[in-house]
């Protein structure tokens, strides 16, 4: 049956699709903390695909861990600018995705026995102790508790499903194949160094030695028609009843936030809480095998000395690597599961208090740990949350009076709509919660900037003759309004409607042109003997220097270029090679100082290893492109009526 699977794919999709790339919710292969997908919670649906439910309790639990995840990652940004992010549309595509790829994993007949499920489990280092031997049952669900923020009966399920995947994938690279050219490729480009000096010279300096007339930049027009090429576009005005700018406006008594707080409790538990200090051995990410040992032999002694009753906080201070505790006495505070790492989320909550653990390895070092204390899962206090509860409570009443103010001006502008801008203008100044938008010209399935909308909306626009009024519709900002103002036809734009390209491209064209001329006479002066900086200041140019050069690096202010990349490593050490053309940026000019190239023995020890990436790569791209392909054909389905209720409450 897997067999059968891979040949129908590979044999359908034709490895046309390996260069598709594209941001795609796979992260399932090793974020545990995803919500399943399959049965076990209520039944009442948030959204379907094809014939699977997702359960609202799933739903929402998702939507949590995505909110959660951008406020670490923002901090105290994620308040200001968590309108513009469409989490319930994220969440939709995540798992539309990821029950999509558990039913390509049933087609190939994937399956996780319960025993393979828990061999698995029991071969996790955080669900091990410091014997690696299994932590014991009542550990094991205190770690999903706090650290998955799941159920043991939740965790095993999403887990199950993501071995499945897992195995999904594996079977793909198994039908994956790379050719040995791409293999010596992507290892000279990784391996190889070369040092070099190069002269940029930009287009732009020669711009003030072009002039064109119009005949020239219609001549242009008509000999790069092509390039002007556009499909049917279309614009479209709308107001937005903005809910960030309602809740400035609207007010909320204590009682009321009080009231919300007590109803919605669950929403403010703090999982268990550690509180401890480390002294931490830094390794540099480049460290070799013999400053690892070095490392590691010190924090040896410093655990030894800690565990003997040395002063943790003066042992801190004399070789802690971490400036932000070792003046502290290397104090961490309180902080929950996954705070930090996870060996080391797992050493503290692993030890009793008074317990001093490690050297415990992870990504920044070695860890030597005093555990001060534990308290457990608590309500976190309403004083501490005060901001939060305010700010949900108000953003629900927001988008209910959003929704309200947008319906009124969708009644008034369907009946009588403005002739002009100024006629929508005059009517978002009525308002202060209320912002006129224009959209850029848009075509068929690309998104509207601005909206926070999918293809879904597109089409609508794209469906109405221009002068329609339509609305109101929830977006991420709050209600929107929107009229179709403008319908630009497929083919050719009008040169007057690209005059401003025609005219940039032409001097553009006619400044490389400029600037490739000059960079051959430098080069010239330059191989007889001249010095680099005094060209680069005859010549209007800047030197940068590059030094251990790898395929693909930034070149100093020259940034990423693969002309010189080329140039470079296929030139001769003593060499001045050019004019290297860098684009349609300007013309380079290099000389090669030393090559480090890769031999016969590096490449064969190189070889296995970047050969199971690129197929791990490609795998990965076949599989998206393989479920992008059933997402056509497979129809998802939402609750309206669940969505407007979520944006309500914030």
């Amino acid at each position: 049956m897997a067999l059968k699977w891979l040949r129908d794919n590979l044999r359908h999709l034709k490895f046309i699709l390996w260069g598709v790339v594209l941001v795609f919710v796979l992260l399932v292969f090793v974020d545990w903390g995803a919500g399943g997908s399959g049965p076990g919670a209520t039944t009442e649906a948030a959204v379907r695909v094809g014939d699977t439910v997702v359960s609202r309790q799933d739903f929402l639990g998702q939507m949590r861990r995505f909110e959660q995840g951008y406020s670490q990652q923002f901090g105290e940004r994620w308040a200001e600018i968590r309108d513009q992010v469409n989490i319930y549309d994220e969440t939709v595509g995540y798992f539309t995705n990821r029950i999509l790829l558990l039913q390509e994993a049933e087609k190939a007949g994937v399956h996780v026995s319960d025993a393979e499920l828990q061999e698995d489990i029991l071969a996790t280092p955080i669900f091990q102790d410091e014997n690696g031997e299994f932590v014991g049952n009542e550990t094991y669900q205190r770690i999903i508790r706090g650290y998955f923020q799941m159920t043991a009966q939740e965790f095993e399920r999403t887990r199950n499903e993501d071995l499945a995947i897992t195995r999904l994938t594996s079977m793909m690279q198994r039908g994956v194949y790379v050719a040995e050219a791409d293999i010596e490729k992507s290892v000279r480009r990784e391996r190889e160094l070369a040092d070099f000096d190069a002269v940029m010279l930009p287009y732009e300096r020669f711009l003030n030695q072009v002039s064109i007339t119009e005949d020239e930049a219609r001549a242009h027009y008509e000999l790069t028609a092509d390039d002007f090429q556009r499909e049917e576009q279309r614009v479209i005005r709308y107001l937005v009843v903005e809910t960030s700018r309602l809740r400035r406006q609207l007010p909320a008594d204590d009682a009321e936030l009080k009231a919300y707080y007590d109803d919605h409790a669950d929403e403010f538990l703090e999982g268990e809480q550690a509180q401890a200090a480390h002294i931490l051995i830094r390794i540099a990410p480049d460290a070799d095998v013999e400053a690892q040992a070095e490392a590691e032999l010190r924090a040896n002694g410093v655990a030894q000395i800690a565990q003997a009753g040395g002063d943790f906080a003066a042992l801190a201070k004399k070789h802690s690597d971490d400036p932000g505790t070792m003046d502290r006495g290397g104090d961490l505070g309180w902080f929950g599961h996954g705070g930090i790492d996870p060996e080391f989320d797992k050493a503290v909550f692993g030890a009793k208090p008074g317990d001093i653990v490690g050297p415990v390895r992870s990504q920044y070092g070695f860890h030597i740990i005093r555990v001060d204390g534990f308290r457990p899962e608590q309500l976190r206090p309403f004083e501490d949350v005060a901001e939060q509860v305010r700010f949900r409570v108000l953003e629900g009443r927001a988008s209910i009076e959003a929704e309200k103010r947008a319906r009124e001006l969708a009644t008034r502008l369907e009946e009588n709509p403005p002739a002009d801008d100024d006629g929508w203008q005059l009517i978002a100044d009525e308002d202060e919660s209320a912002v006129l938008n224009e959209s850029p010209p848009i075509v068929a399935d690309q998104p509207i900037p601005g909206t926070g909308e999918g293809p879904e909306f597109t089409a609508e626009v794209f469906a109405v003759d221009v002068g329609a009024v339509r609305g109101p519709r929830a977006i991420p900002r709050g209600w929107m309004v929107w009229q179709l103002k403008e319908v630009r036809p497929e083919g050719v734009a009008p040169f007057e409607d690209v005059r401003l390209q025609v005219e940039q491209s032409l001097r553009r064209n006619l400044a490389l042109e400029i600037a490739t001329e000059r960079a051959a006479e430098l080069a010239q002066r330059w191989r007889e003997g001249e010095d680099v900086d005094g060209l680069a200041e005859t010549f209007e140019g800047t030197v940068s220097q590059a030094r251990d050069h790898r395929w693909g690096a930034p070149v100093g202010t020259i940034g990423s270029a693969g002309g010189i990349d080329e140039a470079v490593f296929s030139g001769a050490e003593g060499s001045v090679i050019g004019p290297v053309r860098v684009g349609d940026r300007g013309a380079a000019v290099i000389r090669v100082e030393s090559l480090r190239l890769i031999g016969p023995d590096e490449m064969a020890s190189e070889w296995d290893p970047v050969r199971a990436r690129l197929v791990a790569e490609r795998a990965q791209q076949l599989l998206i492109s393989i479920v992008n392909e059933r997402r056509r054909d497979t129809v998802v389905t939402t609750d309206d009526a669940f969505r407007q209720a979520f944006d309500r409450q914030g």
